[in-house]
């Protein structure tokens, strides 16, 4: 009786459909490895169109940043000298005022 159930069923009688869920692990299995297929092939594409910059070109641009930052740098300096005008007491601004006239 137990040799019956444990019997694994002969090639001949196994049909040659998938069940259900074989065919949905299947399916998922098939997909995955295409988008994984699809991501190394990308990869390497984009990896073989870098653009090549001249080392002439590059040290213009590294100029023109270095130039921008020192304007930056100056305009964060006036803000902050204006800033700490405004926010001055009225008192301290007349008499550190150019003309200003002392006791």
């Amino acid at each position: 009786m137990m040799a019956g159930l444990c019997r694994r069923p002969d090639l001949s009688e196994r049909s040659s459909t998938l069940d259900p869920f074989s065919f949905v692990i299947a399916l998922v299995a098939i997909v995955t490895g295409g988008r994984l297929l699809g991501r190394i092939v990308s990869r390497r594409e984009m990896r073989s169109e870098a653009p090549r910059v001249d080392h002439q070109e590059l040290d213009a641009l590294r100029a023109s940043v270095d130039d921008v930052s020192d304007r930056l740098h100056r305009l964060e300096e006036e803000r902050d000298f204006y800033r700490a005008l405004l926010e001055a007491p009225k008192g301290d601004a007349e008499k550190d005022a150019p003309g200003a006239s002392g006791p």
